[in-house]
Order: structure tokens, then C-alpha cells, then sequence
């Protein structure tokens, strides 16, 4: 802002900052010699003169002037011993002000008086020119004494102006009245000048009020930055340093300022150049200092703290600044860590895991002999589900331990995922000792464990790539590994397995069969056939199950338990279930309306789809009634969620549509599944009826089974039925509603079912006489 502009904004309201304020009323009491000197100078002047003229009034006006004089000085001795003491706010200035306006202006006014005085009592000219001049040389000392107040300079002109310049026009002669209109503008340029010298105070003031603001304000900021900062002249001295800069180089504040770079020598013995390790923090702040260009560099703190120096060179020296990266570079440490590590196991993860495999183990883009071993927990997701995930954390923290333990010297380690280890050994590359390595990892992990209170026996199943033998690429080694994994498990948990050639051809015939069956899809190469399910009762095919065939067109037939699994493992099956869905539930229009069709839902599905949405805009779609839509499910379908499983078939049980309990007897919970799910059907397994003939145990547990579904009102289906004898002891021995098998026919394609639907509801063929047509 505008100085005069603030000046006037200023005296407009009379308010000037504390500082300012306080600052003019201490310049009225600086220069108290003068006062001395003053006082002094017009007692001896009134004294003369009335030596001179034997006239009383001048010594009293000597005496008069001497008492304020005296009491003018003693107030200036006074305010300064207020000034010592502190604590003062501008009410205590403004009566000192007050104070000092009274007594000079009390001063100056006897000397008007006086001179007023002597033009009355005396017309000698001495005395004339001695009043008049103590007078006006006191005025012109208000200029240097006064200026900072205009009330003070204003008050005395006139309080001195006006009794001399009445003398002069009144009692003197006509050269006097010509020396009283030249007073006139002696009195006004008197009044300019100390106008102006107060200008150039205020303007003094206000600029080093401002400034000492502009100081506070940054030393406030560069005393609260997180930085240290400091400023080095052209003679290597610290110029401006603030708190942080001396606590980053174990020197207070107040001995920066003014130090010298040497001075850094008494920093302790920790700092050092991270990257050189040699030179000290002086040396390297006096090697920037020598340059031209920034340059940046750390050094160590003691309690292993890393400071960050970054030096940028100005004309005539240059900025040092310091920042304490310790919770940055452990922060990144940590990150880095999170990136590369398994927070659980710390073992390297996937990702850090290759890398380092490349890293240590590449040459000339291939990886040197080496053995790679893919690991897999046995039975881990049990104990993981039953004994809660905290405990399942644990074990793999053990498991990995386990593992590092029984490496051989150079291996790599990582946790793969899950339940999944990858162990590198290099240079290990023949068979045997590849197996006897396996073999110990096993071992190992077969050792019990008591973990919490719990004692848990864990395995472990691998399989093994060989490197070059097998592949010379980490992650075809990987793929291989997993390969033989999986042919490990096949073979038995607990063991171990070499990928191998026709391993090899395994997985690409698999992976042919997985292109394959895309295609078929969208070529229309499945089709749906059907099987009969006979009502022993009523002697008629109360249900026709939709079963899946492919005959591809190059390879002929194949068997839906090669491409199932595929289907599964792919994703492939929800696509495929909603086909044959869709095109179960258009045939089964063109049956006789109480014949039912009966579709498998695979526990994929279960996972990949909300299947009570997907029947429900099936039956939209095609307009089939839902009280002739069966939905069959296995029990390995509830294995993974019994809670949403069961829910979902409430809600298909809702909306009509039948469920049907399928292989019944092969798992693990059969019997609880009868009474917690919405059954409408329960058909049993074929190894109930494989040794039934002359095997009274078999008969008797058949029996049994059929018995306990039947009192659930479950309608009892049996699977498997091949041979006429098997259908006779059924009827004469167990409660079952109805039967599946060869006996009664084979799957079909669709035309040929309802040729034999046709036929029964023409002429009411008997059971036997339509599976032997």
C-alpha cells in the first residue's frame, strides 16, 4: 500500500498501529540533551536581562521557565525508567503524550509571555532582540525535538506564536510590525518542515513496521516447515538458518547464524555421505559450494535416520536444504517389501519370484540346468474351513519355515498363492536326486504339528519340471510343474510326480479339446439326448433326463466325462446349462403333458450363476409349466455353500419347478441333505444295485435307504437297472417309484423319444415291450 495513502487512511481514524504509535511518542522524549541545553540556554537569557533592566517579571519568568524545564526533564527520565519496566499498552502511551503536550506546551507559552512581556515593560531594543531571539531559537528547536507529533508542534507555535507576534504588532515600532508579518511565514515553514520530517518518520516507521512483520512472518514459516533451510554467502557463512537445519546438523540455531562451514566439523562422527561413505557433510556442503550446478546427496543420523541434502548454488553462494527421508525410505522399503513379498509367509510372491528366477538363473535368454517344484497342501482348505483362517495363516507361516529349512543351498522359494508353493533348485537336474529333494519337502511337511491348542497333520503333493529337459522357459517350467501336479494328485495325494512327454501331449490334446468345444458351441455340434425313467406303478416313462452328447466332427463321438470337466474348469459349462436348458424345455412341449423332463445342474453353476434367475427366464422364454421342469443336483454340489445352495433351491422349489437329490449315497452327508433341502425326488446310485443278485447285505442296505427316502415322502428313483432280474427283485423287495437304466433304454436323440412317447400313449406298451422295441 501507498505510504501517503496510509499515512491519511492513518490520521483519518486516528488509530495508527500500536507499534507505530508508540514509536512517535518515545521520538518525543529522545533527545533530551536538547531540553538540557535549552533550558539552561533561556534561564541565563532571562537572567541577563534583568540584570540589565532590574525587572522583576524577568526573573520570575527565569524562574518559571527553569521549574518547567526542570519538570520537562524529569518526565523524560521517567519515561524511560516506564519503558524498562515493560507491559505498556497504548493508554499508557497516550498519557505520556498527554503529559509531554502539557508541560512544553506550558514552556513555550512562557516564552511567548516572556517576549509579550518585554515589548510591554521596556522598549530597549536589547531586550527586545534577546526574548525574541531565545524564543525563535527554541521555536526551530520544535523542528528537530517535536516534529513526530502534530498536536505537540501545532500547540507550541501557537502557544509561543501568537503572545510574540502580538508584541511585536502591538508594542513595537513599524520596523517591528514589518519583523511581526515576516514571523508569519518563519512560523508556517517551521510548520511545513516538521510535516515533513514527521512524514519521513512515519514513512521509517511503517516501513521497518513492515518489514519486522515481513521478518516475523518468515521466520514463523521457516521455523515451522518440516525442511531445514539454511543460506551460505560467497565466504562459506551460514546467513540465514532456520531451527530445523541446526537439529538435522546437531547444531542449535543461534550458533548457525554467523558460522562458517568449518564449524560443521563438530557434527558428530555418524554423518556421512551415504553414497561416498568417506567424506563428511562439511566436505560435501563445501564441494557443492565449489560447483555451479544443484546437486543432491543423503547422510546418515545416528539411530540410523537418513537426512536428504539438496544444494542449489546462487550468485554469491547458495541454499542448502534438508529433509529427514527415514519414514520415506522405510515407507518405500515397506512398499517395495509389499510388492515383492507375501505379507503373510514373507516369502518372495509370484511376481519378485520370476524376476529373481531371470535374474540369477538367465543365460543368453534361457534358464541353466535347474529343477522346478510346484507344491500343493493336501487337505489345508478342510483345516482352513474348520478350524477357522487365523489358524490356516499360521500353518502356512509354519509350512513356509518348514520348506526354507530343507532347501538346498541357491534354491528360490515362493508362495505361488493359496495353498501353493514353487521351489527353484539350480544345477539339481537328474531324476533321482530331484525325487530324494521332493521326497524330504514331503516328509516334512507330513511332520504333526500342534498349532493352538490343535494337533493337525498337513500333506503335500508336487510335481517337478526339469530344466532343459523339459522346457528352458520360467514360465513353461511353471505350467509344466502345475501339469504334473495335477497328474500327481490323480495318482494319490502325498506324492510326487515328473512332467513327462506324454504328460505333455495330455495337455495339449486337452487343450485342442477346450478350442474345440468353443467352436462346437457356436457350430451346433451338441446335441441333447434323453433317458427314460419308468413308474414302476403305473407302468408308463414319467420322466425323460436330458443328457449332453458331442460328436465332433473330426473325432467322432466324445464322452461327456472328457469334455464335462473341461466345460467346468473353463467357465464353458453356464453357457453350455443354459442350452441345454433352453432346448430340454422346447421338447419337453412336444411330449404328453404328464411327462416331465429332468436337466443336470452342475456346483460350477451353482458358483458362476444365480440358477434360480437363469430356470426362472428359461421357463419365460420357452413357456414350459415349472411342475414339469426337473432340476437334478449332486451332493458335491453343496460342498461349497450348503447355505446358498439351499436357498437357491427354495426359490426354484417356490415357483414349481421339482428337485431331484441325483447319485444319492456317494458323499459325505447324504442322510442330513434329506431333511435340510426342498427334495421332491432322491435317486440312487447305481453301486446300491451293481452286486445286488445273491448278495443279501446289498439288498438289505437298498432296502433301507429306499424305506428312509419313501417315510420323507421323497419319491425313490434307482439307477442302473440293466438286467430283467434287477427290476424283479425291485419290485418284490424295495419301495421304489421309479426306475433308470439300459433295461429301459439308452439315452436318445430327441426324435426318437418321442416316437417312443408316441408309441406308448398309442397302444399302453408295457414297460418291457418298449425297452425291448
Amino acid at each position: 500500500m501507498n505510504f501517503r495513502r496510509r499515512l491519511k487512511q492513518t490520521e483519518a481514524r486516528k488509530a495508527p498501529p500500536s507499534d507505530v504509535y508508540q514509536s512517535v511518542v518515545r521520538s518525543l522524549y529522545a533527545d533530551q540533551m536538547t531540553l538540557v541545553v535549552g533550558t539552561i540556554s533561556t534561564f541565563i537569557a532571562a537572567h541577563i536581562i534583568y540584570v540589565k533592566s532590574l525587572d522583576p517579571v524577568h526573573l520570575v519568568f527565569a524562574l518559571l521557565l527553569s521549574f518547567c524545564g526542570i519538570k520537562r526533564i524529569v518526565d523524560g527520565r521517567a519515561f524511560y525508567r516506564f519503558l524498562e519496566r515493560g507491559s505498556a499498552d497504548d493508554g499508557d502511551f497516550r498519557r505520556w503524550e498527554l503529559r509531554y503536550l502539557v508541560w512544553g506546551s506550558a514552556y513555550v507559552g512562557l516564552l511567548g509571555t516572556w517576549c509579550l512581556a518585554g515589548f510591554m515593560r521596556s522598549t530597549d531594543d536589547f531586550i527586545h532582540l534577546m526574548t525574541v531571539a531565545a524564543t525563535l531559537a527554541y521555536l526551530v528547536g520544535i523542528t528537530g525535538r517535536n516534529f513526530g507529533s502534530d498536536r505537540v508542534v501545532s500547540v507550541q507555535l501557537l502557544a509561543a506564536g501568537v503572545p510574540l507576534m502580538g508584541g511585536l504588532l502591538l508594542f513595537g515600532t513599524g520596523y517591528h510590525v514589518v519583523l511581526g508579518a515576516f514571523l508569519f511565514p518563519f512560523f508556517l515553514g517551521i510548520r511545513l518542515i516538521s510535516t515533513r520530517l514527521r512524514n519521513m518518520l512515519l514513512d521509517a516507521v511503517y516501513t521497518a513496521h513492515d518489514n519486522r512483520l515481513i521478518a516475523e512472518r518468515f521466520d514463523a514459516a521457516l521455523n515451522n516447515i518440516s525442511h531445514g533451510i539454511a543460506m551460505i554467502d560467497s565466504e562459506q557463512r551460514f546467513v540465514v538458518a532456520n531451527g530445523r537445519f541446526g537439529q538435522l546438523v546437531g547444531l542449535r540455531r543461534r550458533d548457525m547464524v554467523g558460522a562458517t562451514l568449518d564449524d560443521l566439523e563438530k557434527v558428530p562422527a555418524q554423518l556421512r555421505n551415504v553414497k561416498s561413505g568417506r567424506r563428511t557433510l562439511r566436505d560435501e556442503i563445501k564441494r557443492c559450494h565449489a560447483g555451479t550446478s544443484p546437486h543432491r546427496f543423503s547422510y546418515y543420523l545416528p539411530q540410523d535416520r537418513i537426512v536428504e541434502a539438496s544444494y542449489h548454488p546462487m550468485e554469491n553462494g547458495g541454499v542448502v536444504l534438508l529433509e529427514d527421508i527415514t519414514v520415506r525410505v522405510e515407507s518405500e522399503e515397506e512398499i517395495r517389501k509389499l510388492a515383492s513379498y507375501d505379507p503373510l509367509t514373507h516369502l518372495p510372491n509370484r511376481r519378485f519370484f520370476m524376476s529373481e528366477v531371470y535374474r540369477l538363473l538367465s543365460h543368453r535368454g534361457e534358464l541353466k540346468p535347474c529343477s522346478v517344484y510346484f507344491l500343493d497342501l493336501d487337505k489345508f482348505k478342510e483345516i482352513n474351513d474348520s478350524l477357522g483362517h487365523s489358524v490356516g495363516d499360521k500353518l502356512l507361516c509354519l509350512i513356509a519355515d518348514r520348506l526354507r529349512s530343507k532347501l538346498v543351498r541357491g534354491s528360490l522359494i515362493c508362495r505361488f498363492g493359496g495353498d501353493e508353493f514353487v521351489v527353484v533348485a539350480p544345477g539339481m537336474t537328474k531324476r533321482d536326486q530331484c525325487g530324494e529333494f521332493a521326497q524330504s519337502l514331503i516328509d516334512e511337511i507330513n511332520q504333526p504339528l500342534d498349532l493352538d491348542g490343535h494337533k493337525i497333520v498337513v500333506g503335500a503333493t508336487i510335481g517337478i519340471a526339469l530344466c532343459p529337459e523339459s522346457s528352458s522357459d520360467p514360465d513353461q517350467l511353471l505350467k509344466f510343474s502345475d501339469a504334473a501336479l495335477y497328474q500327481a494328485k490323480a495318482r494319490g495325494r502325498g506324492s510326487y510326480s515328473f512332467y513327462s512327454k506324454e504328460l505333455g501331449e495330455q495337455i495339449l490334446e486337452r487343450r485342442q479339446t477346450e478350442l474345440d468345444l468353443r467352436a462346437a458351441i457356436n457350430r451346433g455340434e451338441l446335441q441333447i439326448h434323453y433317458q427314460p425313467l419308468f413308474d414302476i406303478d403305473r407302468r408308463r416313462i414319467s420322466t425323460c433326463e436330458a443328457l449332453l452328447r458331442w460328436n465332433h466332427t473330426e473325432r467322432g463321438f466324445i464322452p461327456p466325462s472328457v469334455f464335462i470337466p473341461i466345460a467346468e474348469e473353463t467357465g464353458l459349462i453356464s453357457q453350455i446349462g443354459e442350452f441345454v436348458l433352453d432346448e430340454a424345455s422346447r421338447e419337453c412341449l412336444k411330449w404328453p403333458g404328464d411327462v416331465r423332463v429332468a436337466v443336470n445342474v452342475s456346483s460350477i453353476q451353482f458358483q458362476q450363476t444365480d440358477v434360480a434367475d437363469v430356470v426362472a427366464n428359461s421357463l419365460a422364454r420357452t413357456g414350459l409349466d415349472p411342475h414339469r421342469l426337473e432340476i437334478e443336483v449332486t451332493e458335491s454340489s453343496m460342498l461349497d455353500s450348503i447355505e446358498g445352495t439351499t436357498h437357491t433351491l427354495n426359490q426354484l422349489s417356490d415357483i414349481g419347478v421339482r428337485i431331484s437329490l441325483d447319485d444319492f449315497g456317494t458323499g459325505f452327508s447324504s442322510l442330513s441333505y434329506l431333511h435340510s433341502l426342498p427334495l421332491d425326488k432322491v435317486k440312487i446310485d447305481r453301486s446300491f444295485i451293481e452286486n445286488i443278485i445273491g448278495d443279501e447285505k446289498s439288498i438289505t442296505l437298498l432296502e433301507g435307504v429306499a424305506q428312509l427316502s419313501g417315510s420323507l415322502g421323497l419319491t425313490v428313483v434307482v439307477e442302473g437297472v440293466e438286467t430283467q432280474e434287477q427290476l424283479d427283485l425291485l419290485r418284490n423287495r424295495v419301495p421304489v417309484d421309479e426306475v433308470q437304466g439300459w433295461l429301459f433304454g439308452r439315452a436318445v436323440p430327441a426324435a426318437d423319444v418321442r416316437e417312443l412317447l408316441g408309441a406308448e400313449a398309442r397302444g399302453g406298451i408295457e414297460a418291457d415291450q418298449a425297452a425291448a422295441g
